[in-house]
């Protein structure tokens, strides 16, 4: 599958006249969550030719496509390999927002085209906003967990593990200022190992109870069964609530708002041509 993905990106790259910065996988995949028929979320940066910046009429800042299993184009709706890449601008503008789509994209340990670069990896690791990375998270929580479970559309254990995945990061990042761990199973094996030196209920980041419960759940997503409708779980379902109303752990300080070396490395990609 990895040749299929190098040359679609390499195919992308040569029919939309980019230069492809790097190219990696993204969601389930990477946070270890993935399940036997998981597809694939391919995620890019390009950069246009510097003459493509100098126009009236801008062009697209996001380019997507969509294959089945054989690299086929198809729609978006069921394929199997889902491409998606943002403009270099359109990047840095939203790694300075401390966005964590974009965060995660540096983060990723499986990478298909490109190199990450260096100045990137580490501004997001030093220079991200604590309180707007907390919030993003929170965000994501609560729009998996009010648009599927709280209403009973679709509560399954998929549901589930994304909406817990958004609660556990946002209280990683209140706790610690750190960036969360894109693997999930490191970050409950991160969060076990608190409790072990935290009787504190306060300073833990979830209890034992939550963690087991969603390590059966990642098993029964691994094991095929992360579509199957099942019943609300009351004391997950309770520990969200509680945490969506209370703001109290959001991370207060700020830090330095600066672009000076967004802005240097956006010039030095742009300009190399």
């Amino acid at each position: 599958m990895q040749e299929k993905i190098i040359n679609i990106i390499k195919t992308i790259e040569k029919e939309k006249r980019i230069r492809i910065l790097f190219s990696i996988e993204s969601g389930s995949r990477v946070w270890r969550l993935s399940s036997k028929d998981s597809d694939y979320d391919v995620r890019f940066v390009f950069v246009r030719p510097l003459e493509e910046y100098i126009r009236i009429d801008p062009s697209d800042d996001v380019i997507m496509a969509h294959f089945d299993k054989e690299s086929n184009r198809m729609r978006q709706e069921g394929c199997y390999i889902d491409v998606s890449g943002f403009d270099v601008f359109k990047y840095s503008r939203m790694l300075h927002s401390s966005n964590p789509t974009v965060i995660e994209w540096l983060q990723s340990d499986l990478v298909y085209y490109g190199k990450k670069p260096k100045a990137w990896v580490e501004y997001a690791i030093n220079q991200f906003k604590p309180i707007a990375l907390y919030f993003h998270y929170k965000s994501m929580c609560k729009q998996n967990y009010v648009k599927y479970l709280k209403s009973g559309n679709e509560v399954t254990y998929k549901k589930y593990l994304y909406a817990m995945r958004g609660l556990v990061n946002a209280k990683h990042v209140a706790h610690t200022k750190t960036l969360p761990f894109i693997d999930f199973t490191k970050e409950l094996e991160f969060m076990k190992g608190l409790n072990k030196k935290n009787k504190d209920k306060k300073k833990q980041l979830a209890s034992n109870y939550i963690i087991n419960s969603l390590q059966s759940m990642i098993n029964l997503k691994k094991s095929g069964k992360e579509k199957d409708i099942i019943q609300n779980i009351a004391k997950v379902d309770n520990y969200i609530e509680d945490f969506l109303k209370d703001d109290n752990e959001a991370p207060r300080e700020k830090k330095l708002d600066t672009t000076t070396e967004l802005n240097k490395e956006l010039r030095r990609i742009v300009l190399a041509g």
